[in-house]
This record gives C-alpha cells, sequence and structure tokens, in this order.
C-alpha cells in the first residue's frame, strides 16, 4: 500500500506549493480546480486537488487522503479517470515513497512530488531544458498576446511601470510566470528594461510612448483573433430587454465609427476576450450564422480582455487602430490613422 503520512493534504498542497517555488523558481500561484464537481463522487471526495501553471503547462496538483490511499496501480488507474476530466498534466503528491513504490509510479509514467525531496515530471522534462537554454528565443515577426496587452496598457494608462509580475497578474487576467516571460520578451525587443531588485524583477520603460509606440508597430497585432456573426434570438411579447450582449464593449467599424467621421455599419459588432467568449458560445444570445445568413450583430474575439488594455469598458484607440491600419478599405484604414493621430501621447 502506498503509506501517506498523517500530514493532512491541506499542508501537503503548501509543501509541494513550496517546492516548486525553491526547486524550479517559478510562482506556482495555486488555485482551486473548478472542474473537481464533474467527477465521480469517489474521486471528488477521495483526493484534494490544486490547479497550477508551470512554464505555460496547467497542472493539476492531486493529494489522496490518507483514507483513500491505494497501491501505486491502483492509484494509477485512478489517475487515469481524473485525467479524463482534465486536458492538463496531473501531479501526484505524496509525503514519502518507497523505493518500490517509487519505482511503480516511474513504470506508470506518472509524475509526482515528495515535498522537499523528489520531483518526477516527465511530460515536462524537454520543456524545462528548454526554458533555462532558450528563454530568449523569442518570436521576431510578432509580440505575444500577453506581452502586447502588458505593452498597450503601458501607453494607455501608464500604471505598469516599476511593476512585479505578482503585481500585474490581477489586472491583466495572466499568470505571473506569463507576465515574466513578457518581461523578457519586452526586454528582448528593446521595448523595455527589466531590473532584478533582490528576488524581484520589475519593469521599466525609458522611451517616450509615442516613440516605443513606433519602434513596436511591426511586432504588433491586430486584436481579433477572429470573428463571428449571429442571429439574435426574438423577444418574448412584453419583454422590454435586448437579446443583444449589451454587457460588451462595442468593437469593430461600430466603435471605428463612434469616435470619426464614418458613417455607423448595418451589423452592430461588439469585442469579446477569451474571459466573455466561453459565455457567448452558451447561446444565450441567439444562433450563430454565416456572415451571408442575415446576422444581426458580430463579435470580434480578441487575443486579450479589451478593458484589461483600456481600463473602461471602451476597446482602447490603439488596439482599434491595430486592427484597421492594413485594411483594404481605405475608408477604414483612413479613420484607423485618425485615431493615431488624435491619441493622447
Amino acid at each position: 500500500m502506498l503509506e501517506v503520512d498523517q500530514k493532512s493534504s491541506q499542508d501537503l498542497i503548501k509543501d509541494a506549493q513550496s517546492h516548486l517555488r525553491t526547486t524550479l523558481h517559478v510562482p506556482a500561484s495555486l488555485k482551486a480546480w473548478g472542474s473537481k464537481k464533474g467527477l465521480p463522487l469517489f474521486l471528488a471526495n477521495g483526493f484534494e486537488y490544486r490547479q497550477t501553471e508551470l512554464f505555460g503547462h496547467t497542472i493539476l496538483l492531486v493529494v489522496p487522503k490518507s483514507e483513500d490511499a491505494k497501491n501505486p496501480t491502483g492509484l494509477s488507474k485512478q489517475l487515469g479517470a481524473i485525467q479524463r476530466h482534465f486536458e492538463g498534466i496531473l501531479v501526484l503528491v505524496l509525503d514519502h515513497l518507497s523505493a518500490y513504490q517509487r519505482s511503480r509510479l516511474i513504470e506508470e509514467s506518472a509524475a509526482f512530488i515528495v515535498p522537499g525531496n523528489q520531483l518526477f515530471i516527465p511530460q515536462l522534462a524537454m520543456d524545462l531544458r528548454e526554458h533555462f537554454r532558450r528563454r530568449r528565443d523569442f518570436s521576431e515577426d510578432q509580440l505575444s498576446p500577453a506581452s502586447q496587452a502588458l505593452f498597450l496598457r503601458h501607453l494607455n494608462l501608464r500604471d505598469v511601470e516599476n511593476a512585479r509580475p505578482s503585481d500585474l497578474a490581477e489586472i491583466l487576467r495572466y499568470s505571473a510566470m506569463s507576465i515574466g516571460r513578457a518581461f523578457e520578451e519586452l526586454e528582448a525587443s528593446e521595448l523595455a528594461h527589466v531590473e532584478a531588485r533582490g528576488r524581484s524583477k520589475h519593469i521599466q520603460f525609458s522611451e517616450a510612448p509615442r516613440e516605443l509606440f513606433e519602434a513596436a508597430a511591426l511586432r504588433l497585432r491586430s486584436p481579433v483573433k477572429v470573428e463571428h456573426w449571429f442571429r439574435a434570438p426574438s423577444l418574448p411579447k412584453g419583454f422590454y430587454g435586448s437579446p443583444l450582449p449589451e454587457y460588451l464593449p462595442i468593437g469593430g467599424e461600430s466603435a471605428l465609427s463612434e469616435r470619426s467621421t464614418m458613417s455607423r455599419p448595418r451589423i452592430l459588432r461588439f469585442a469579446a476576450g477569451p474571459k466573455d467568449w466561453k459565455r457567448i458560445q452558451s447561446g444565450e444570445f441567439g444562433k450563430e450564422v454565416e456572415q451571408e445568413e442575415e446576422p444581426n450583430f458580430a463579435i470580434d474575439v480578441w487575443w486579450y480582455d479589451p478593458d484589461i488594455v483600456s481600463g473602461t469598458h471602451e476597446v482602447d484607440a490603439l488596439s482599434l487602430y491595430l486592427q484597421f491600419r492594413d485594411n483594404p478599405d481605405e475608408r477604414l484604414e483612413a479613420a484607423a490613422e485618425q485615431l493615431l493621430e488624435e491619441f493622447a501621447w
């Protein structure tokens, strides 16, 4: 049988987090796993779960509760059942292992942590080597969405100067690790400087906003990842609400028309980031259709949430400019240029 110590599963979770931070030098911020409710009861109640991120991979720490601990083979089967509900990497957390138990888990390719002693995550072996050997090997074509969101937030709001990754995780809705990588990417692109102060990293921008934007222009992408069209549902008689997702900011040509001399487009367009796109897919606001099927409204799905860059319920002018700067329609391109000329540098 697997020997699970008298330590509580909560204590083991904390010890595992500390071990990851000390061994891999990563934040390893933990959060509850929302999909636990979808598990069979014997799995939901038999384990403690915490989700984190390591080098771009989603990790689920799994701690068996002492009364439910099984032999390595049986436990491996239970992990397999859990894996069907989780797309990332499962990592078993145990207080200690015998040589036999460790050997069996390794044979099963089951990732595990024994806090303060052992760390075995075969799925990350190559990525860990790459992380330390090629940490500055970034794309020369475009900034990553996280880097662009951080960069544009600085140009729009000027509130990220001297911040640490942990300071920005909540407002940017990226993990501190992803923001740390964005720091490195912006520094490698010569758009920022990262200063180490003790164990903390702080980002600094030495150039004026307009000069920074011009220097980055070729590496900045359109914020729009994909566009979708919808036919709004019919409203019941006496209902005075709206079938449109009005909690979203106006986007695309609709937003451009409000800030220029362009006439408003026939189809209203909204902007949605990752935070809101899942809700839209639920069908609450109607059926998705092709552009040729008389849609009532359109949604531009952005790489990042629009409000984290603008700080408001509106799309920001710089992202809107990036969406239309190379548009074949000269009216849209001219309106985008007007946005840039009027931006408060």
